[in-house]
């Protein structure tokens, strides 16, 4: 055997391929009903399909992804009330963290978010999609570290992993740069909120953004792409669903 070489921790390996599929869900790289394959994602992590398998399995448990009786794996097509009740969900949960992080607030966390909100806000103006929505993730998550809470962080990351790739799909709705946009002002408003430890006020801008995002995808979704013939809105899901 040659010492000069350590063994290749393999575990380290899965734990990579799983955060970085975790991360594409936040960032909603995937959309609602897209089909993954393990050798596809293997070939585009540089990895073998082990790691792929395992790391896919624990989404598949974390109801993140979805595996249907032919073994195909989706990501999930959410309908329209299961969206509304994670997004009751994501306002309580998530406001909370922003009552609790302005609680725990400082000028260093004030700072890294005004930093991240200047790069969302670069990102908006040059219309990149795929940094608007890993500045819009890094905010966010700014914020719920910020908390200190780690139960409450888990809850928030699966919340999230439900929720990224519907965020996503909002990328290819006309006037979706306007909504972000006015995101930039409600993470500045969480900001100040947080600066001068007003947690009412930062759990309150928190749940704004939440709902207000929510509001404008639900209307620009419905009214575009889901009339059901009668001129009124469609209630299926949201997403491919074979």
């Amino acid at each position: 055997m040659d010492e000069r070489v350590r063994q290749v921790d393999v575990s380290t390996l899965q734990d990579r391929v799983y955060q970085e599929l975790r991360n594409a869900l936040y960032q909603g790289r995937f959309l609602p009903g897209d089909q993954l394959t393990i050798r596809s994602l293997a070939r585009a992590l540089g990895t073998s399909p082990m790691p792929v398998r395992e790391a896919m399995q624990r989404l598949v448990a974390e109801q993140a992804l979805v595996q249907l009786p032919n073994r195909t794996i989706r990501v999930p097509a959410l309908t329209p009330d299961i969206l509304t009740e994670l997004v009751r969900i994501r306002m309580e949960v998530e406001g909370y963290a922003a009552e609790r992080a302005a609680r725990r607030g400082s000028a260093a966390l004030c700072r890294q978010l005004r930093a991240i909100n200047d790069e969302f806000r670069r990102a908006i103006e040059t219309e990149d999609s795929a940094a608007i929505l890993e500045g819009n993730q890094r905010f966010h998550f700014a914020v719920y570290h910020a908390a200190d809470a780690g139960e409450l962080l888990k809850i928030i990351e699966t919340l999230w992993l439900r929720s990224g790739p519907i965020v996503a799909s909002e990328r290819n709705v006309p006037g979706s740069i306007a909504m972000f946009a006015r995101g930039v002002h409600v993470h500045e408003r969480i900001t100040s909120a947080i600066e001068r430890r007003d947690a009412a006020e930062a759990r309150f801008a928190l749940a704004l953004d939440i709902r207000a995002a929510a509001a404008w995808f639900r209307h620009r979704h419905y009214r575009s792409d889901a009339s059901d013939g009668n001129g009124g809105r469609a209630d299926g899901p949201i997403g491919k669903t074979r």
